[in-house]
């Protein structure tokens, strides 16, 4: 297993500079570790199952059904329709639920409103999942999303956004259980239709690597055999483009993709779902 250390002492190694004459430990830390985005980007080796749920605010609270007469808590988040809003003030919430969309409110709602003795503000729609409420690490990609309906898991299907805006938000007001997703920009997961109540969701994703820090040189990292095997490579490609000893940096950068090439090569191994099963 790969360590910050191991790291260290791979890198100088391709640098001829054992003693640490020309780069810090530091230095060198952030070149390892810019690596390791790399090597996770280009290969998505860091890929986990998060678990989550909607429709959830922007801040990672999940937010529950309007209902008439619910009792509700300050900061807390309801949902209605298709949107989410804070409580601002706790309280009694009224019997009609709030107006947004509708005909004469087209758009939710710009400052804070009453509801019966609640005060609501409207805080995010609640078909947006943002990658920054997920719980693990950074999230790079989106793969696959799982739906939680009873005791079935329904996976979603995938749309890119311009099918997914044209077929699954023509109107304001269509909600029920999702059965699609799309990513929107670098940060946004768009479900459709909006969630017409909280389901729990399981999110197949990839993410970056955490930092490797000089305080605990012996942490073990995330990445593990073969993905380790380009790190060096890219690191040192890093510490000589900084030199500028750019013919030299070059060199590395080759030897970097051969051996992401090489990793994802040796890492394509079959997989029979049924031996027994007839092909076809």
């Amino acid at each position: 297993m790969a360590t910050l250390t191991s790291y260290i002492s791979e890198v100088r190694r391709l640098l001829h500079d054992a003693n640490g004459v020309f780069w810090s430990d530091a230095e060198l830390t952030d070149d390892i570790n810019s690596a390791r985005e790399r090597v996770a980007r280009d290969t998505g080796c860091l890929r986990t199952l998060q678990i989550s749920s909607t429709p959830i605010s922007n801040t990672g609270v999940a937010a529950t059904v309007w209902t008439a007469g619910a009792i509700v808590t300050t900061n807390s988040f309801v949902f209605s329709g298709v949107f989410i809003y804070k409580v601002i003030t706790g309280g009694t919430l009224g019997s009609t639920a709030p107006p947004y969309p509708s005909a004469s409110y087209t758009f939710p709602p710009s400052t804070s409103f009453t509801d019966g003795t609640a005060t609501l503000q409207y805080s995010s729609p609640a078909e947006i999942i943002p990658y920054g409420i997920l719980s693990t690490g950074t999230t790079l990609d989106i793969l696959n999303i799982t739906l939680y309906w009873g005791n079935s898991r329904l996976p979603l299907r995938y749309l890119p956004w311009s099918n997914f805006n044209a077929q699954l938000r023509y109107w304001q007001n269509y909600v029920g259980r999702p059965v699609c997703f799309s990513v929107y920009g670098q940060s946004q997961i768009y479900i459709g239709p909006v969630p017409d109540q909280a389901y729990v969701i399981e999110i197949d994703s990839t993410i970056l690597p955490t930092p490797l820090v000089t305080t605990s040189p012996s942490a073990t990292d995330p990445i593990n055999d073969p993905y380790t095997s380009p790190v060096a490579f890219y690191a040192a490609y890093k510490a000589k483009y900084k030199e500028q000893s750019y013919g030299e940096a070059e060199i590395y950068k080759q030897e970097y993709l051969k051996h992401v090439n090489a990793v994802l090569n040796s890492t394509f191994t079959r997989r029979i779902p049924d031996p027994y099963s007839t092909p076809y």
